[in-house]
């Protein structure tokens, strides 16, 4: 899913279809200056909706090999912006590894090793920038609603914004709850 997927949804949401007419959105009218503002709001929606959705709903897991030579690891040299490591093992034993975490790096023996972390995804600058998100549970709908939701607020409707965030908080729910297979038990009928 697309920046600008989610945004033409977004767009029906919030009742600005001449956006949709625009070239950012696909269209062909070339957006006006108070379109170009709408548009650059919806996008700073949009970067604040996803990483809130990734922070504190649906974590983005990345796994790497790494390598290290004193037993110390920048987070910088990771391939992602590292927010939680989940899992360090050691890579030709397949055991877990202990290590000590501070601000910047962590500490752990020398060696290949195995991490699985959380991450942050990253900003958005382009209205055909790819969202990173958790496939089959975040939905074009669900990031459009948090955008709207963030957009009224922006603009001071804050009625509308209440609303849309009750909606928004219910698709989440209704996200957390699905599963990607859902297998029955097999029961004899009587």
């Amino acid at each position: 899913m697309t920046v600008q997927d989610v945004l033409k949804l977004t767009v029906q949401y919030i009742g600005d279809e001449d956006l949709l007419k625009t070239t950012s959105l696909g269209g062909t009218q070339t957006p006006t200056e108070q379109q170009n503002s709408k548009l650059n709001m919806l996008l700073t929606c949009a970067n604040d909706t996803i990483q809130s959705l990734a922070l504190m709903y649906f974590p983005l897991k990345f796994e790497e090999d790494i390598y290290s030579q004193n037993g110390i690891f920048e987070f910088s040299s990771l391939q992602k912006p590292i927010l939680d490591i989940l899992s360090l093992t050691d890579s030709h034993l397949k055991t877990d590894v202990k290590y000590s975490q501070y601000p910047t790096y962590f500490e752990t023996k020398s060696g290949y090793l195995h991490i699985i972390y959380t991450y942050s995804p990253a900003n958005l600058c382009d209205f055909l920038d790819k969202i990173e998100v958790v496939e089959n549970k975040v939905t074009q709908r669900l990031v459009a609603l948090g955008i709207a939701s963030r957009y009224y607020m922006l603009v001071g409707m804050y009625s509308d914004a209440s609303s849309w965030n009750e909606t928004f908080e219910r698709a989440i729910l209704v996200a957390k709850r699905r599963k990607d297979n859902v297998v029955l038990k097999k029961r004899r009928w009587i």
